[in-house]
């Protein structure tokens, strides 16, 4: 039986790391592995309690070879975050809105679930099964992770709390944080820790090359949204349909402001950068306002908007039905467009393959530590010998 406490795991962690790189004198680098392996055990073990596996299913159409359409079950699989001793679970969204059916397993035991509502400004979603089951986290109430050293726990590929480790690398212009942890589809709705067991952030997606930095919803902004999706249910966000990057532009140029579609003004404006749409979707509130490809968004609302997350915020935040003025160049001409902000959807998970119905449920190793251990061992093996080379 484990019994050793998440405080002095943090204890054992926090000596063998002084001992690996701050000791002038070489211990015996099994007894310092032996000491990690321990400490990332029992931490890993007890946060693995409140860490769930996510498995939602519904029916969708196939074509068959004869031109007719038969039944397959699309199920996809993710991570959950127990919150608290109610029963109640955080998810990713994309993974079980207009799904038909959802379950919860944990310790190889399922349990119905029951969609409470929808964060659309967040993609977190709130579910609820049976009361008492697991162990709800303890939030961090930090506002910044930066260089932490984090551990992420998450459904990976069929292995259930498979762990992973890496660094925060901060907080994102749209709130989020972002990781060097990388991420799998499983894993999406699980968590990052740091190494005292609290949790740092909800994983929600996942950016860069091959999908090697997770995106979490940071900590500290989720009580709020679990408050209101158990009072009021789903909370809806802005949505206006279009693509954006970047730009900067040098040498600035300068624009007679003297056309607009709202009012007219006089004088004249340096312009330096702002966003360019690189797209906008048909029939979305952006289309119907007139936006184009290639229109330079210099402010919303009368606030600059020098980046696409900002923007992406921004229009968030906006309450759908209200209209909003954005900035546009066009041309060398500067236009005001009203914008009426639209709601936004969450599309739900796409996986790379459909699990067609009747297949056989997969079977959930019951510990996947030891291999992820043994590449730490290795890992640490490695640093510790080119820390020696500079001695």
């Amino acid at each position: 039986m484990l019994t050793i406490s998440v405080r002095t795991v943090r204890k054992q962690l926090a000596l063998f790391f002084m001992t690996v790189f701050f000791s002038q004198f070489s211990l015996a680098a099994d007894s310092s592995l032996s000491t990690l392996e321990r400490g990332l055990n029992e931490l890993i073990f007890s946060l693995s309690r409140s860490v769930v596996t996510v498995e939602s299913s519904r029916r969708v159409s196939i074509p068959s070879f004869r031109g007719t359409a038969d039944e397959a079950l699309q199920r996809l699989v993710s991570s959950g975050i127990i919150c608290d001793t109610a029963g109640y679970i955080l998810a990713a969204a994309p993974m079980v809105v207009g799904q038909e059916k959802i379950m919860v397993n944990l310790n190889n035991q399922l349990y119905p679930a029951r969609l409470v509502g929808v964060d659309y400004y967040s993609d977190l979603a709130l579910l609820q099964i049976r009361p008492g089951i697991g162990q709800p986290v303890t939030f961090s109430d930090d506002y910044a992770c930066a260089g932490q050293m984090i551990i992420s726990l998450g459904n990976a590929y069929g292995l259930n709390t498979s762990p992973s480790m890496g660094f925060c690398a901060g907080l994102r212009e749209d709130g989020n944080v972002q990781t060097t942890v990388p991420v799998s589809s499983g894993s999406i709705g699980g968590g990052i820790f740091d190494l005292s067991g609290n949790l740092l952030g909800v994983i929600v997606g996942q950016v860069g090359q091959d999908n090697q930095s997770a995106l979490a919803v940071p900590s500290y902004k989720i009580p709020p949204v679990v408050e209101y999706l158990k009072k009021y249910g789903d909370h809806q966000a802005g949505f206006i349909g279009i693509a954006t990057a970047e730009i900067e532009i040098y040498p600035p140029i300068e624009i007679r402001e003297n056309t607009s579609l709202i009012d007219s003004r006089t004088g004249r404006r340096i312009i330096n950068g702002g966003t360019v749409i690189t797209s906008v979707m048909p029939m979305s509130p952006a289309d119907r306002a007139g936006l184009r490809r290639g229109d330079l968004l210099i402010s919303y609302n009368n606030r600059a908007v020098g980046s696409p997350l900002v923007l992406a915020d921004e229009v968030r935040q906006s309450q759908p039905g209200t209209k909003v003025v954005m900035e546009i160049l066009r041309q060398n001409t500067l236009y005001n467009v009203q914008v009426e902000i639209g709601q936004k959807s969450i599309a739900n998970y796409v996986p790379a393959v459909s699990t067609v119905r009747n297949r056989p449920q997969m079977d959930y190793t019951a510990d996947s530590l030891a291999g992820v251990l043994n590449s730490l061992k290795e890992e640490i093996r490695q640093m510790e010998d080119r820390l020696k080379q500079f001695k």
